[in-house]
């Protein structure tokens, strides 16, 4: 009988599910691009605003769940620590493309949006990204989440209270 208890197991099952999320982003980006849709463009202030509402809602999911990691600590066993430091470097990589998003809506309200908010959302995308792969993505961790919560924050002031 197999031990699930073996790292292999979980790198297996860690493999697995990198492949289907490349798979799904892969397939996203294509219906995009068939349905006409260019993350380049200038968007309508209404619909950016909508978006924003929307991601407004989905970074706060994140940051959550990254204030959970800052608190739990890395588990004993490596099975568990090697799915967490998966799981992590998802978290993070969806933190990346949803505060890329926000940042591509925010240039669509640029002037009425303050540059530094939106400039903030820029550089905590590319910190999003590049922890995403590091080896010591955790490095400083609470610290770039307290900068996430910081551009919520900064949105909800932004966009006003009906967020």
């Amino acid at each position: 009988m197999r031990d699930h208890s073996h790292p292999a197991v979980a790198f297996h099952a860690v493999a697995l599910v990198a492949a289907a999320r490349s798979a799904l982003n892969a397939a996203r980006q294509i219906g995009d691009r068939r349905a006409g849709r260019d993350a380049s463009e200038q968007e309508p202030v209404g619909s950016a605003r909508a978006d924003l509402g929307e991601l407004w809602a989905e970074l706060g999911a994140h940051v959550v769940r990254l204030r959970l990691r800052v608190v739990t600590g890395v588990p004993e066993s490596p099975a568990a620590a090697l799915a967490q430091a998966f799981e992590d470097r998802t978290l993070l990589d969806d933190l990346g493309r949803t505060v890329g998003v926000i940042h591509q809506k925010l240039l669509s309200l640029y002037p009425a949006v303050g540059e530094v908010v939106v400039e903030e959302a820029r550089r905590l995308a590319v910190e999003a990204r590049r922890r995403a792969v590091a080896d010591a993505y955790d490095v400083g961790l609470a610290a770039f989440v307290a900068r996430v919560s910081d551009l919520r924050d900064a949105l909800r002031d932004t966009l006003g209270e009906g967020v």
